[in-house]
């Protein structure tokens, strides 16, 4: 008898501690900005993507969250003799995978097929090691503390003798992306650049940019002109053919990182210049907000 009640104590502890658990997603909100790589050896085809939820699936009866993603998509090659290696594009609304956590482990399938059940697993302790669909070489837990996430903290497993992922964090994800590998790469490389939820950065680089959606296509190719592009010192925005004016506008890099921006409330304008002179060369994505509230998005190259 005493067996058995010291059993179920020993289950509720573990039921109340992954109950502690905070899940990936933590809801509907959560939004993750990811940038992967894969090299063939002959190009380098870059993705710098949104991961976003949006709506739910069962998979063999359980019910997890669809993750669709949207981004920018380039490739370089990776010598001079494959000049092929030159198609970029937008994307929206393409579906990455899905994912769930349960009782402190996290669970995940996508469509291309690198994940494919437990991804990361936060009912471990130091010296537990991780093996996973994404973590097949195991990593041990060297430690765990917690880190700020926004205005909570939130408990950090600390990898060993790993170089390439160093750390899963509950309710966010890892050093290296979401469904992404953490063993040490060959061809493949990936990070992750920030998390938010409720539309605000709240982990990794707060200043990056995770604006999900309002992509108007029409819009973007047919009423704006930006001159020139590429450009050197400023470049001139023209929005005369619409019937609202751009109210803001933000620069940010190939990996959403935001290096120019300017106050919502100052503008109402369909002509503008924006100065780019402390601006290194380089690909950009410069995002319009107008004010119907939709946003439109340009690539800008700055030589």
């Amino acid at each position: 008898m005493r067996k058995l009640i010291l059993l179920a104590l020993l289950l509720a502890q573990l039921t109340l501690s992954a109950q502690n658990i905070i899940p990936i997603p933590v809801d509907t909100t959560s939004v993750w900005r990811i940038s992967r790589e894969h090299n063939d050896e002959s190009c380098v085809y870059h993705h710098n993507s949104i991961y976003y939820i949006d709506g739910k699936t069962i998979i063999n009866g359980k019910e997890y969250y669809k993750v669709y993603e949207e981004g920018y998509y380039s490739e370089s090659p990776v010598n001079p003799q494959y000049p092929s290696c030159n198609d970029s594009y937008d994307y929206t609304g393409v579906y990455r995978g899905a994912i769930r956590t349960e009782n402190g482990k996290v669970y995940g399938y996508t469509v291309t097929g690198e994940a494919g059940g437990l991804l990361m697993d936060f009912t471990l302790n130091v010296g537990d090691t991780l093996y996973s669909s994404i973590c097949q070489d195991g990593k041990v837990i060297e430690s765990i503390d917690s880190v700020l996430v926004g205005n909570e903290y939130r408990r950090r497993f600390n990898f060993a003798n790993s170089w390439y992922c160093n750390w899963m964090i509950e309710g966010v994800g890892h050093e290296r992306g979401l469904f992404e590998s953490m063993d040490d790469p060959f061809e493949n490389n990936s990070s992750l650049i920030c998390y938010g939820e409720n539309g605000i950065p709240i982990f990794g680089n707060e200043n990056c940019d995770i604006t999900v959606g309002n992509v108007e296509k029409l819009m973007k190719e047919n009423y704006i002109e930006i001159y020139p592009n590429p450009a050197y010192h400023k470049i001139s925005i023209d929005a005369s053919e619409l019937n609202y004016g751009i109210k803001s506008y933000l620069l940010t890099d190939i990996y959403g990182r935001i290096v120019l921006k300017n106050d919502f409330k100052s503008m109402n304008e369909n002509k503008l210049v924006i100065n780019l002179k402390d601006i290194h060369s380089g690909l950009y994505v410069l995002g319009l907000y107008l004010s119907n509230h939709k946003i439109v998005y340009k690539k800008l190259i700055k030589k």
